[in-house]
């Protein structure tokens, strides 16, 4: 560790959206899960629908939204845990 920099542990809730997809209407658009049963007044049912689980994260170093997925590529990346991304941040 160089002199003047700190590591520290970063830990970051993930959000869950549940999108709804149309599969027989490819016009139809995609919508989260609370928005579909609004609009519609119906739950969504298989095999036309299906339902989505999209997990995001903000980036605690450059504070975009990424997908969970894409975490695991990062070098300051530590684990998932629960409901939670762990990183390492530097603190110059």
């Amino acid at each position: 560790m160089s002199e003047g920099i700190i590591n520290n542990i970063s830990n970051t809730s993930i959000r869950k959206i549940k999108v709804v997809v149309d599969l027989e209407d490819p016009f139809s658009p995609e919508l989260p899960l609370e928005d579909f049963v609004k609009i519609r007044n119906m739950k969504p049912e298989p095999p036309r629908y299906r339902i989505v689980n999209i997990e995001v994260v903000t980036c605690p170093e450059d504070h975009q939204p990424v997908l969970v997925t894409e975490c695991g590529r990062c070098p300051k990346f530590i684990r998932r845990f629960q409901d939670e991304i762990v990183c390492r941040r530097i603190i110059p």
